[in-house]
């Protein structure tokens, strides 16, 4: 799961809202929306904090890091705390490493950072892949509802927080069996001119290669 929703995110996710834009007619209209200003984007940088809730014993976990998201399809996700951990995809392949596993995972783009990937950089058509619907949402926000027209062990249901602008400001991903990981971003800086260089990963010396 940490895998598939870590890897497969882009907007302005976290400044506050425009109370001048209208609010969206349908859920339909938002997810337009929403994919509209992701695409307009080159790229992307934030903070996040990722909380994952196991559904079976109710443990929480919450990591801390970076996101930085550069089209076409590159990605890095620089995890902090509580452990290190990095992300990689260069469009191509897919490289997950953990410094204390003296290990690297190495796969191709299919597998990369999941929901949130596929939300932050405007791949795909939502509106192909969900049915959408509204929720309740806290103050300023307005809350999309996206479940998988076809079956998906790994997805039930998303919810997506978004400003009156249509910036992502949080990510929820539900599965069959209970399990959620929430996403939240904010330090969000848009169009910085990342360089390519930051979605090269290179091998550490002595540290295992594992295909995934």
């Amino acid at each position: 799961m940490e895998l598939l929703t870590a890897v497969a995110l882009a907007g302005a996710l976290a400044g506050p809202a425009a109370a001048a834009a209208a609010p969206p007619a349908s859920a339909e209209e938002l997810a337009r929306r929403l994919e509209q200003r992701q695409r307009s984007l080159s790229d992307l940088t934030a903070r996040f904090v990722q909380t994952y809730r196991s559904g079976v014993i109710g443990r929480e976990v919450i990591e801390r890091g970076v996101v930085s998201i550069k089209r076409p399809g590159r990605m890095r996700w620089d995890y902090r705390e509580p452990e290190k951990k990095t992300f990689v995809s260069d469009g191509k392949t897919f490289y997950f490493y953990v410094p204390a596993d003296r290990q690297v995972i190495v796969r191709d783009q299919a597998g990369d950072h999941g929901v949130p990937a596929l939300l932050l950089s405007g791949r795909g058509k939502l509106l192909d892949q969900f049915e959408a619907g509204l929720e309740t949402a806290p103050p300023g926000l307005t809350r999309l509802r996206l479940v998988p027209r076809r079956t998906d062990p790994e997805i039930e249901k998303i919810f997506v927080d978004v400003d009156a602008e249509a910036r992502i400001r949080a990510i929820q991903v539900f599965d069959a069996e209970g399990n959620v990981s929430r996403f939240e971003f904010d330090d969000i800086r848009e169009n910085v001119g990342l360089k390519d260089r930051l979605f090269r990963f290179e091998v550490p010396r002595g540290v295992e290669v594992v295909s995934g």
